[in-house]
Parts: structure tokens; C-alpha cells; sequence
């Protein structure tokens, strides 16, 4: 059974569902009373579609992109410089996929405006710590960092608070070049940061994969919420050749798993069971 993690992570949960720390959910309740009660100032998370602009194995850290002006998923755009990460540097924890059952994989060191070209956005530094010497089993951040040096974990997603945002009106949209935009978030409050697989890329853990190193461990498996099957996966290694697994592949074996259920047994067997306990029986 998966340990809880909530002191980890903090020591009450938050108003949003997720734990923080007492100080980090007494201040995002008092915020959430002060705002609008309008859908634009709604909770929500972003992902961005990049991979880390730096490794730093020394470190067992990397350095990537947690935010960019571009237009996301849902055509809203988040202006870097109205992050405000005093929530977030309280206790600047990474975790796998949003998942707080299971333990963090990094820690943030910093984050910071940045602009590139004509890309605007947040870089941060996620530092994928060390397998402490007294930790038994599986430790998360080793899979975690494989799969980022391994090209596989190329996301971050933010979960954020809107504090001030408008709607652009033409003008602004010809300006910024922008054709499908929404919303803008002018300022906004970071309150948790993730490492995840791209939706675009969400098969690339089943179908880009070798067969070289251990299958992934259950904490992983079950932030990514893989099956058992695509769970005896294993990470790539350099030396040895990619092997794929196809989706179709997995889908075929489900399918064979359950053409070989009798389900009049089944029924059988509750009905006997549902009559048994009527009678008395245990």
C-alpha cells in the first residue's frame, strides 16, 4: 500500500486539495476569499511542451521552461511576469504528475523571468536528489532523472492561482500575433510545479522503450497510472537497440484476458454467495 506523503508534501491539506504547509493554506484561503467568484480566477494548471534546456548530471538536476507566453491547451496566455512564487518557495517541492501519494521527486532551487529571442517565460532549476543512505525499496527521483536524461519526462506543469487577468481585445491579438487566445493571465500565484509526460507524447513511456533495465516501480507506475502491463516497461539504455510496444499490442492482450472470463461462473458464484449470507452463512 502507498505510504502517506502528506508531511512531505505539508501538514494539512489545502483548500484546493492538495497538501501545503499550515502557513502556505491559511494564506491561499485568504486569497481565494478575496477573489472574484468568476471561472477566469479558477485554480488551474498549465503544461509546457519543452524539453530541459540544460542537464546538469553533476547536479542531478535540470533546468527547463515551467512557463511560456505562448497560448496553451486552452488558449490562455500567462504572462511571466506576473508570477508571484512566495506560496510556492514556502516549500518548493516537485512531484511526478501532480501525484501527492506518492513521494517527490525534486526540489525547486529557483525560479526566474526569462527571455530568450522572442520567447518570454519561467525557467527553473529541479534538483532530483540522492537516494538517502537509510532509504529502502525503490527512490523515485533515480526513475524520474533517467527518464529527463532519457528524453522521456520532457514536460513541466504548473498548478497556479489567477489573481488579475483580461481578455485581449483585437488590437492586442495583432500585436502579439496571437489567433486563438481567450484569456490573459496578467498576474498570477505559482503553487505547485510537476514533472510530466506531454499529452502529445503520453505513449511515448510504452512505445519507446527497451527491455534493458528493471521494470518501472509501482510509485512511478501509479503517478503515471500505467497498467501492469505497460508497468514491465523498462527505461532505454544506450547500447542496447529500442524494442516497441505497441498500444494495439497491449489493447489485443486485454482483450484475450477477458475472453477467457466465464462470466456465467461468475454470476453463479455471487448469486451462491448473495444466498449464503441470506441464510445465515458466512
Amino acid at each position: 500500500m502507498p505510504l502517506n506523503f502528506k508531511p512531505v508534501y505539508g501538514t494539512t491539506e489545502g483548500p484546493l486539495g492538495f497538501p501545503l504547509t499550515d502557513r502556505q493554506a491559511f494564506a491561499v484561503d485568504a486569497i481565494l476569499r478575496g477573489l472574484p467568484k468568476d471561472q477566469s480566477f479558477a485554480y488551474r494548471k498549465a503544461v509546457i511542451e519543452r524539453g530541459p534546456t540544460e542537464l546538469l548530471p553533476g547536479d542531478r538536476a535540470d533546468v527547463s521552461w515551467i512557463s511560456t507566453e505562448d497560448p496553451d491547451r486552452c488558449g490562455d496566455v500567462v504572462i511571466a511576469r506576473g508570477m508571484n512564487d512566495s506560496q510556492f518557495k514556502l516549500n518548493p517541492i516537485v512531484t511526478l504528475n501532480h501525484c501527492y501519494r506518492q513521494p517527490p521527486v525534486g526540489r525547486s532551487l529557483w525560479r526566474k523571468f526569462v527571455k530568450d529571442g522572442e520567447l518570454r517565460g519561467i525557467k527553473a532549476k529541479t534538483v532530483y536528489p540522492a537516494r538517502p543512505a537509510d532509504w529502502t525499496g525503490d527512490w523515485p527521483a533515480d526513475v524520474a532523472f533517467s527518464l529527463v536524461q532519457a528524453d522521456l519526462l520532457r514536460g513541466k506543469s504548473i498548478g497556479f492561482l489567477p489573481v488579475k487577468v483580461h481578455v485581449p481585445d483585437d488590437k492586442e491579438m495583432r500585436e502579439r500575433g496571437w489567433t486563438k487566445v481567450g484569456l490573459v493571465i496578467d498576474d498570477w500565484i505559482l503553487l505547485e510545479y510537476a514533472c510530466v509526460f506531454l499529452p502529445a507524447q503520453q505513449n511515448a513511456i510504452v512505445e519507446s522503450v527497451s527491455k534493458s533495465l528493471p521494470p518501472i516501480p509501482w510509485a512511478i507506475r501509479e503517478a503515471l497510472g500505467l497498467s501492469d502491463d505497460e508497468a514491465r516497461i523498462s527505461l532505454p539504455h544506450e547500447s542496447d537497440p529500442v524494442a516497441f510496444t505497441l498500444m494495439s499490442t497491449i489493447a489485443q492482450a486485454a482483450q484475450k484476458r477477458v475472453e477467457k472470463i466465464d462470466t456465467v461462473e461468475l454470476a453463479e458464484r455471487a448469486l451462491s454467495d448473495r444466498l449464503d449470507r441470506a441464510r445465515g452463512r458466512v
